[in-house]
């Protein structure tokens, strides 16, 4: 869950949240969202921003998360001192490089956070901008976004050569769709073949439209190796 449970950080809000959380039949990464940290209570937002989050949150849900075949991390990068643009910390990317580093090679790589990296054309809301390109240096195969509100799933290459697949979650229960319909993704991950179906919401509920095939990824498991010696 790449952030935005809440749309004012609410208790009530929170607690529905929770409520739908306890229905997961299996583990949960979460990161929290700009919309997770109150806006309009100016005291809340400085002095305890994830307050709610961490009462009804936190505790159900992981901050990464590993098995066989992937090993996921989750970054937060919403802030109280932004209300849209995201921001990294250095001990966040620390903290992603160790558990890839101990990770097995062959495990696909997953990084979760909320602003998106890379935006279709252009380049994502996150400060410093240096700190993004260290966090694209830990080599992912996969990077999951939220904010955007619009789903899309991308191929980019960093300086190496490296693929990295973006893939922007759209709106699944929220009504702020930016002319899209709700969406989400589903992603089948098989001894390093992923395989990525959007699932569109219609008259008989989430289905995969024949315009929108599953879309099968490579995993560039080159360049990962040669940076983990």
């Amino acid at each position: 869950m790449t952030g935005d449970w809440t749309q004012r950080a609410r208790a009530h809000q929170y607690k529905e949240a929770a409520d739908f959380l306890d229905q997961m039949p299996c583990p949960v990464v979460s990161i929290p969202g700009n919309h997770d940290i109150p806006l309009y209570n100016f005291w809340k937002r400085m002095l305890q921003p994830l307050r709610n989050y961490n009462m009804f949150i936190r505790d159900k849900t992981l901050d990464s998360y590993e098995d066989s075949e992937v090993s996921v991390v989750g970054l937060r990068t919403a802030t109280r001192f932004r209300t849209v643009e995201g921001r990294l910390l250095s001990r966040d990317i620390t903290k992603a490089q160790n558990i890839f580093t101990e990770a097995d090679s062959e495990k696909v790589r997953v990084l979760a956070c909320h602003h998106p990296l890379y935006v279709p054309k252009m380049k994502s809301q996150i400060w410093p901008p240096f700190l993004a390109n260290r966090l694209l240096d830990l080599k992912p195969h996969i990077v999951l976004s939220g904010h955007s509100h619009l789903n899309w799933v991308e191929c980019v290459k960093d300086k190496d050569g490296h693929q990295i697949w973006h893939i922007s979650a759209g709106s699944t229960t929220s009504n702020r769709l930016r002319g899209e319909v709700n969406s989400f993704h589903i992603l089948d991950i098989d001894q390093g073949a992923v395989v990525v179906s959007t699932y569109f919401l219609g008259e008989e509920g989430f289905i995969v439209r024949p315009d929108a095939s599953p879309q099968k990824i490579q995993i560039d498991y080159q360049n990962t190796r040669t940076n983990l010696k």
